[in-house]
């Protein structure tokens, strides 16, 4: 007995161990690779600290900010982390709350679950294929609250999942596909609309009563007007123009935004109808979901949890490839579904957690590694980008197919 539990644990304690090596390995080669993958934390999140210490404001309390002002605490606490310069402090801060997720999906409960091993491994080698920039941005704290999140899902907790979702989706607006699909989908329906609409409200009334109100929501049209960054799925066609020095079309840097985006014909159009895709897509998807549920009514929290880990990961992919920023970052999300989907075992997963990591692995060859190709408008490097988006767009075709094919699974019993 005494054996059986130490294998147990040393199993557990493996992936720790390896899941700490791999954030010790990104941050070496972050800090000594090729550009600037890390580049957020001295040039973004450094600045943003000093400037607020300095006039003693609050950015997205007292003065608009392009981020929710509870990442105030993620950009602020490095500060005071004694002798530590402020990129190990945060870098120190993030691996600190990454870890604690990944010991809440091994731990917690305590009893060995074969399948929360595979998907911490799976954890493991996400960031690894997606690089430094899978540690080293805000997305990263999101994703660790998502992931304890998911843990509460897993405990049949839809109410406490909801509050995790509600407090990630005020660092970085992504879960809130997570959110959504907990309160349509659980069964306790309503206690998850309370907990989740409660909190989310209740850290806007903090910030009303400590901002301004008009500052506080700031976030989400602060960066409307912005065009379609190169990253992005949408840019293909004029990257592609750029390629073959088609007259005003191709790609531009924005000082005010501090990044690549493309130029040409139909570009603030496109760019302008992008949100509102996002919205109805996310509708869509959560309607099919929903379906899918009130259609088949299952006993089973397997076949509950099938449909949401599907509404979960076609949520996230409307919410990569309708996005005009496209950052590497985002694609950081996709580790959420694909580590829910292994740990419920889903049915045809085989196929979609090694996409999901091929996927990551592009991203990470894109940015940073033949970045500055991309920029100079080489072909080859251009193709490299329109495959991995060409990739993440057949996942959402797929998420989206599953979906239907749930819904529909009632009328064929």
């Amino acid at each position: 007995m005494i054996a059986t539990l130490k294998r147990l644990v040393a199993a557990r304690a493996t992936v720790l161990i390896a899941f700490i090596a791999a954030h010790a390995w990104l941050i070496w080669t972050g800090s000594r690779g090729p550009g600037h993958p890390m580049g957020d934390i001295p040039f973004a999140y450094r600045p943003w600290a000093t400037q607020m210490l300095q006039s003693h404001e609050l950015f997205g309390l007292t003065t608009k900010w392009v981020y929710p002002y509870p990442d105030l605490l993620p950009t602020l606490i490095p500060v005071f982390i004694p002798g530590l310069q402020y990129q190990t402090a945060w870098l120190v801060m993030a691996v600190f709350i990454d870890v604690c997720a990944m010991i809440t999906l091994l731990f917690w409960p305590f009893r060995f679950d074969l399948a929360r091993v595979t998907a911490g491994w799976f954890w493991v080698a996400a960031l690894l294929a997606l690089g430094p920039v899978a540690i080293s941005r805000i997305d990263t704290i999101s994703v660790a609250i998502v992931v304890v999140g998911l843990v509460a899902w897993l405990q049949a907790k839809p109410a406490t999942a909801s509050v995790w979702f509600a407090v990630a989706t005020w660092v970085k607006v992504w879960p809130v596909a997570l959110l959504s699909a907990t309160i349509l989908e659980a069964k306790a329906w309503k206690r998850a609309l309370i907990a989740g609409l409660g909190t989310g409200v209740g850290i806007l009334l903090f910030g009303f009563l400590w901002g301004k109100p008009s500052v506080v929501l700031g976030f989400v049209t602060e960066q409307t007007g912005r065009g379609i960054q190169i990253e992005s799925p949408w840019a293909t066609w004029w990257l592609w123009q750029g390629v073959n020095k088609v007259s005003g079309s191709g790609l531009y840097y924005s000082h005010a935004l501090n990044t690549f985006q493309v130029k040409g014909p139909g570009v603030s159009f496109w760019a302008s109808l992008l949100g509102p895709a996002t919205y109805l897509a996310l509708i869509i998807t959560m309607v099919l979901g929903w379906l899918a549920i009130r259609r088949n009514q299952p006993d089973s929290n397997e076949l509950r949890n099938e449909i949401f880990t599907w509404t979960v990961f076609t949520a996230v992919l409307d919410l990569i490839v309708f996005n005009k920023v496209g950052s590497p970052q985002y694609y950081g999300w996709l580790i959420i579904p694909a580590v829910l989907g292994l740990i419920q075992r889903v049915p045809n997963w085989g196929i979609i957690w090694p996409w999901v990591l091929a996927t990551l692995a592009l991203t990470g060859i894109i940015y940073p590694l033949i970045y500055d190709e991309i920029l100079s408008r080489s072909a080859w490097a251009t193709a490299v980008l329109g495959i991995r988006n060409l990739s993440v767009l057949a996942l959402l075709v797929i998420g989206n197919t599953r979906l239907m094919e749930l819904v529909r699974r009632v009328n064929l019993s």
